[in-house]
């Protein structure tokens, strides 16, 4: 069974627009609405959803159109942060027996202080942020 050749970025642009010829022709939900149909009918983002939609034939404003790009790069940002908090969260859970003092922890004190081995010991900054010097100490660990 031959491979599938995968479409270039112009070629999926032109199926996409003649598919969404078509699907206009069909479309029976609230203009409003339109451009988020047309992105979950087409996986596109809502800028190029607004870009396509005026190659074929629908009339928005400059004012839409910075609204749509303005809501874009809000989603985009809020993803990046989920995404961030997650990776950090990831980091704190992988790494709890390290903290902004101490690369190792060894355990702690009948008072409840931590001990064990400073980040300077391990030879790196203790001023990097946290994830900067656990990917430095990974890095010592397994090299």
């Amino acid at each position: 069974m031959a491979k599938k050749k995968k479409l270039t970025k112009a070629e999926r642009k032109e199926t996409r627009l003649r598919k969404g010829k078509q699907w206009l022709l069909t479309y029976t939900g609230s203009p409003k609405k339109m451009n988020k149909h047309y992105r979950e009918r087409f996986h596109v983002d809502a800028v190029t959803a607004a870009k396509d939609l005026q190659e074929l034939g629908l009339n928005y404003t400059q004012e839409q159109l910075d609204q749509i790009k303005r809501a874009e790069e809000q989603r985009l940002r809020q993803r990046r942060m989920e995404r961030e908090a997650k990776e950090r969260e990831r980091l704190a859970e992988l790494y709890e027996d390290c903290d902004g003092r101490f690369a190792f922890i060894a355990g702690y004190t009948d008072g409840g202080a931590p001990y064990g081995v400073m980040w300077e010991e391990v030879g790196i900054d203790p001023g990097l942020p946290f994830e900067e010097k656990v990917k430095l100490y990974r890095m010592q660990m397994l090299g």
